[in-house]
């Protein structure tokens, strides 16, 4: 196994931003045995002074899943979770207000996206929810409320979800006794030695947003946002969606968990319980992650984005290694090139 090597890693970095005109741009690349390669390009603003640094943080967007499905199996191992319940089981106190369909989808359906649940709140709800200031533990009640309160729809399909994944932050809400940002932090960033990470936008880099969507698609060069602005992020309620911001030297610790078969946080059968890939036609993810057979010499990726950044990883087929490639910039060209670019960069590796 060879390291591409920091100088090579920059260059390519470069030729990214200048084809496609990214404010800023970074990647990493880490090894199983934690070997890190880390590049950054570009300033934390279109047209600012500031040149983006290492310690500087991005946002993972919903790459935030795969540390909301840790998180969960965090709590099966510590006996405070199980594997394959009803979801509705979670919300003993919300019980008669749930339609009986979900008695029967499992929490593992609902990490997987397969237990028939809304891809959204409504999009009044998240409207409203950007001015909630209503402690989190109560919206995200409200938000399983709504999502449970009628019954599955095509339970067993897969249906991209963020509400799946707000759901499940609910759960670890009552399951833990404190609110989910609490417990990741108390079960995962602080066992895996993670101190760079937060909620929302990042403190210093400006995302930046595309200036027209046309249905799923984000298009030319948008205007920066202001970091902490209610638009530089989505609402907090989405938070165990996709709203974890990091510096890549964090955010490749946690790749390790995956690299190491669990590492210290997670034993090696949780591991593959986590990225078992669903049987049937439909294999689009796993929880957090989705298969990457598609690409030469890759096994699982994960991308995110918030329509103001870019974040993608990619791991290998051998599990030896899983680059990270993110930008501070929305579009939809910049998010499918960063999955190219991480490919590229694997192969080159």
């Amino acid at each position: 196994m060879t390291n591409i090597g920091n100088e090579r890693l920059h260059e390519l970095l470069v030729e990214f931003r200048k084809r496609f005109k990214t404010p800023a741009a970074g990647a990493a690349v880490v090894t199983r045995s934690g070997s890190l390669e880390i590049s950054v390009v570009g300033n934390r603003r279109l047209g600012g002074p500031d040149p983006v640094t290492i310690e500087d943080q991005w946002h993972l967007g919903s790459c935030t899943k795969a540390f909301t499905a840790v998180l969960y199996a965090r709590l099966v191992e510590r006996g405070a979770a199980e594997w394959g319940i009803p979801i509705a089981s979670l919300f003993a106190d919300l019980s008669e207000a749930l339609d009986t369909g979900w008695s029967e989808a499992t929490v593992d359906e609902v990490l997987l996206c397969r237990s028939g649940m809304d891809a959204n709140l409504s999009r009044t709800e998240l409207l409203e929810a950007r001015e909630d200031t209503s402690p989190m533990t109560e919206q995200r009640t409200r938000a399983v409320l709504s999502a449970l309160s009628d019954a599955p729809r095509a339970r067993g399909s897969f249906r991209y979800s963020n509400l799946c994944y707000i759901v499940v932050g609910a759960a670890i809400d009552r399951l833990t006794g404190m609110p989910f940002e609490d417990a990741l932090r108390s079960e995962v960033f602080e066992p895996l030695g993670i101190t760079s990470a937060g909620f929302g936008s990042p403190p210093d880099i400006w995302g930046h947003r595309p200036r027209l969507q046309i249905r799923r698609h984000f298009l030319g060069r948008g205007s920066p946002a202001e970091p902490g602005s209610l638009r530089s992020d989505n609402p907090a309620v989405m938070t165990p969606a996709g709203r974890i911001h990091l510096n890549l030297s964090d955010w490749a610790k946690f790749q390790g968990v995956f690299l190491n078969q669990g590492g210290d946080l997670l034993d090696p059968g949780t591991v593959e319980h986590l990225l078992t890939v669903p049987p049937g036609k439909g294999r689009e993810m796993v929880m957090g992650w989705a298969p990457a057979t598609d690409i030469d010499g890759a096994s699982f990726g994960m991308q995110g984005s918030n329509t103001l950044w870019a974040a993608t990883a990619l791991i290998d087929s051998n599990f030896e290694r899983t680059v990270m490639v993110v930008a501070n910039d929305g579009r939809t060209k910049t998010v499918r090139r960063s999955t190219q670019m991480a490919a590229h960069i694997l192969q080159a590796a």
